[in-house]
């Protein structure tokens, strides 16, 4: 072999080497490559694994109450009303369906007025003085006691003595209104100190009693019966003493 011969044949033994050397470090950092993103990747779920997971997942939200939801067996949250027991006061208070209208109201408010039942404004409201002068005016007639409004009432104010009015018992209670003027100037004698058995709305012996002796107090003729007068003096008597507490 001649030196030139040579030569070729030791450059081509090196381009071989470089090339296998080449190929076989390209092949070993795709392989490393490979292996991490294996290792990295997480393990593809079957379509019966994904199926059953959403399955269980599903029943889970539905079964976990939401904020409007209750538990299964589980009683609703129930927030009770309760309203103030006022069937009492309100039948204490309301008047009868019967009673006499605005007009006929002052219409009695001026009458009583006029005939010295006492200080009774003339606004055409049922209040306690004007039921206090009704209740008067048929105790001095020897009505029973109801202290309501009526046509028949006025007319029977109208007419005095000539409409032949027969006495019933001035001592009878015939209302609810009758017995709450009476109720409360039982409470008002008693907070002022008079004897008062029972705040029962009936003018027993004690309640006549109480009322002539605070009449004579202030300076009234003692009749012991309920009059505009009296409450209205009671009212006055009373304020101070509610202030002063």
């Amino acid at each position: 072999m001649t030196p030139g011969q040579a030569r070729i044949a030791l450059l081509s033994f090196l381009l071989v080497t470089t090339g296998v050397v080449v190929n076989a470090l390209f092949l070993q950092s795709r392989s490393a490559v490979a292996t991490r993103s294996a290792i990295e990747r997480p393990p593809a779920r079957a379509p019966a694994d994904r199926g059953r997971k959403s399955s269980e997942a599903s029943r889970i939200d539905r079964s976990r109450p939401g904020p409007t939801q209750v538990a299964a067996g589980e009683q609703p949250l129930r927030i009770a009303r309760f309203a103030p027991d006022s069937a009492k006061l309100d039948a204490l208070l309301q008047a009868p369906s019967d009673e006499a209208d605005g007009e006929t109201i002052r219409a009695i408010q001026r009458e009583l007025r006029s005939r010295g039942y006492g200080p009774i404004t003339g606004d055409g409201v049922l209040g306690l003085s004007t039921r206090a002068g009704i209740m008067a005016f048929e105790y001095d007639y020897g009505l029973g006691l109801t202290g309501e409004a009526s046509e028949e009432l006025l007319k029977r104010i109208l007419l005095g003595a000539s409409a032949g009015i027969e006495p019933t018992g001035a001592d009878k209670v015939r209302s609810v209104q009758a017995e709450q003027v009476i109720r409360t100037v039982q409470q008002r004698l008693a907070a002022l100190g008079y004897r008062v058995v029972r705040v029962d709305g009936r003018l027993g012996e004690d309640t006549v009693k109480a009322i002539r002796d605070f009449e004579m107090d202030k300076g009234l003729v003692p009749k012991g019966r309920i009059c505009a007068e009296l409450v209205v003096r009671l009212s006055d008597a009373v304020a101070p003493k509610s202030l002063a507490r």
